[in-house]
C-alpha cells in the first residue's frame, strides 16, 4: 500500500529585539520556521513550502509569513532553514535517486552479462523469449515462453522449444527453479538462429532473459 501525503516541521529560531509587538508593545520575539514537505511512507521526500515567523516572548502574539517585514524574513529564512535542518527534508528523494540508479546499474550488468552468454552459448542454457517476437508465426494467446539449448554448432545454435507458454514470465522462472524444465519431456520441436539473430533478438526485446545453470 502507498502511504503518501504532507506534514508540517516547527524550528526553533534565535531570539530577536528591536521590534514592538502590536499587542503588548514589547520587543522580544522567539523566531522559528514553518517547513511543510511531501512524505513518502513517513520519510521525508521533498520540502514544498518555507515560511519564518516570531513570537512574543509575552503575549505569545504570533506573526507569520507576509505579517513580516521583507527584510527581516530574509534574514530569518537564512538563519533558520539552514543546510543542518533542510537537507533532511529530501531523504526521500535522495533514496530514490540512489534505488533508480542501483536498478539501472543491475539491468545493465544483465544485458551485459546475457551479452557474453550469447556470445558464447553452453548447452542448456535457457533463454526465457517472447513468443510472438521470436516466432511470427504462433497463435499462441500466452506471451512467454522458453527454449534450451541442445547443440552448439559452428554456423548456428540449436535450441529445444518448450511447450509451456505463460502470460508472465515468473511461471518460465519457476519451471527453471522447480527443475521442471531441465526435463526433455518439457520440450517438443527444436529452431537454430545464428549469434547474429540472437543478439537482434536480445536487443529487440524478443530475448527476455538468459538464465545459466
Amino acid at each position: 500500500m502507498l502511504v503518501w501525503g504532507s506534514n508540517n516541521k516547527v524550528i526553533a529560531g534565535q531570539l530577536i529585539e528591536g521590534i514592538n509587538c502590536p499587542s503588548c508593545e514589547s520587543n522580544q520575539f522567539n523566531s522559528f520556521g514553518l517547513m511543510r514537505y511531501f512524505h513518502l511512507y513517513k520519510i521525508p521526500t521533498c520540502v514544498t513550502s518555507q515560511k519564518v515567523g516570531i513570537e512574543c516572548t509575552h503575549c505569545k502574539k504570533t506573526l507569520v509569513g507576509n505579517e513580516l517585514p521583507n527584510d527581516l524574513a530574509t534574514q530569518l529564512k537564512k538563519a533558520v532553514f539552514t543546510k543542518k535542518n533542510t537537507l533532511p527534508m529530501f531523504s526521500g528523494l535522495a533514496l530514490a535517486i540512489v534505488a533508480v540508479i542501483a536498478i539501472a546499474f543491475g539491468i545493465y550488468q544483465d544485458n551485459q552479462q546475457e551479452a557474453a552468454y550469447i556470445a558464447a552459448p553452453q548447452v542448456h542454457d535457457y533463454y526465457i523469449i517472447d513468443v510472438r517476437d521470436v516466432f511470427d508465426d504462433t497463435e499462441s494467446p500466452y506471451r512467454y515462453g522458453l527454449m534450451r539449448i541442445a547443440k552448439v554448432a559452428p554456423e548456428a545454435v540449436i535450441f529445444q522449444i518448450g511447450d509451456t507458454v505463460y502470460n508472465k514470465s515468473k511461471g518460465l522462472r519457476k519451471d527453471i527453479s522447480s527443475g521442471a524444465a531441465s526435463q526433455d519431456s518439457y520440450y517438443s520441436g527444436y529452431a537454430e538462429f545464428t549469434q547474429a539473430e540472437l543478439t537482434r533478438l536480445h536487443d529487440n526485446g524478443g530475448i527476455q532473459s538468459i538464465e545459466r545453470r
